[in-house]
């Protein structure tokens, strides 16, 4: 029999950073959009945290995402769609052990200039 003998409560500062350096960490990804989601706004209840390019909720022990980025040209944007809804999705249940409602991925705009991580 499993006993129950306290809660762990996430702030939602702190998932805001793990999405923002997984976001940054993405293959593809050149910068986070200066522009706050409107998300930040929403009139869902819930807890919120959000600054550059990122917004999150928690609702009912449940997460959901919005992140905003400039992407860097050197990869298909469906694809970089795809895998950053990964990455962050994974890095939020392994790291803090919550269910990810949604990642809700918005691509602002594409730097040519920018050459890639490692270039």
């Amino acid at each position: 029999m499993e006993e129950t003998i306290g809660r762990i409560t996430i702030a939602p500062s702190v998932l805001l950073t793990i999405v923002k350096f997984s976001a940054l960490k993405e293959p593809g990804v050149a910068r986070l959009s200066p522009r706050v989601p409107s998300r930040s706004r929403s009139r869902l209840r819930g807890k919120r945290a959000a600054d550059r390019g990122v917004a999150v909720l928690v609702q009912d022990g449940k997460v959901t995402v919005e992140v905003h980025i400039i992407a860097d040209g050197t990869v298909s944007a469906h694809e970089l769609g795809e895998s950053l809804q990964q990455r962050i999705t994974d890095a939020l249940e392994e790291m803090v052990g919550m269910p990810v409602e949604a990642v809700h991925v918005y691509i602002d705009d594409v730097d040519t200039n920018h050459r890639g991580k490692g270039s």
